[in-house]
């Protein structure tokens, strides 16, 4: 009988390692299983990038650099002007605070090269304006585009000078365009008219 349970502790004993070693290789294929799941997870939601433009690598980078860089915009103070206004129920007068908002730093130099011509036609412009149209919202974009026309004009955007109507025979205004039918305007580098004070007094 002693000699028949030696078999029996044999087998015990290379059964164990039997078990441990399947233990360990369920446990090294769940852990490849889990980590197989989060690569092709990770691979699945990762962003795609967007196609490159231009065809070659150098190309698409470089407008990609173009567009990512921020230019900021550039601010050309022009004053504050005083004007009498068109008289309507007594004198009134319009202070107001200008400054144009322009796409390219260079025309800074051409601007106060021509302010004297600018402020003048702004001066003018001002002056034959009424305080009731004025005093809408409507009034102030409408003068803001003028502003912005006679600068154009002034700075060789435009081939006509603007229109600036002036008070007619008992404050009847003349309905012509202020800005002549036909007129061709180059791409301007003007881009607003801001208005950082408007009082009328």
């Amino acid at each position: 009988m002693a000699k028949a349970a030696k078999p029996d502790t044999a087998q015990a004993a290379s059964a164990a390692p039997k078990k441990s070693k399947a233990k360990l290789i369920i446990i090294v294929v769940a852990l490849l299983v889990v980590l197989g799941g989060g690569v092709v997870a990770f691979l699945l939601l990762k962003p795609a990038h967007p196609p490159k433009l231009g065809g070659e690598s150098g190309a698409g980078d470089e407008h990609a650099s173009e567009q990512s860089a921020y230019v900021p915009a550039t601010y050309v103070d022009l004053g504050t002007f005083t004007a009498n206004l068109v008289q309507e129920e007594g004198d009134r007068y319009l202070q107001v605070a200008i400054s144009l908002k322009i796409t390219k730093p260079e025309l800074t130099d051409r601007i106060k090269a021509s302010n004297p011509e600018i402020l003048h036609r702004v001066n003018m412009l001002l002056q034959s304006k009424r305080p009731s149209v004025l005093a809408s919202v409507e009034g102030k974009q409408k003068l803001a585009d003028q502003i912005k026309a006679q600068v154009e004009y002034v700075l060789g955007y435009r081939k006509t000078a603007p229109l600036i109507v002036t008070q007619q025979a008992e404050n009847e205004v003349s309905d012509a365009p202020e800005v002549p039918a036909g007129d061709h305007v180059i791409k301007t580098d003007i881009a607003d008219v801001l208005f950082t004070s408007f009082i009328i007094q």
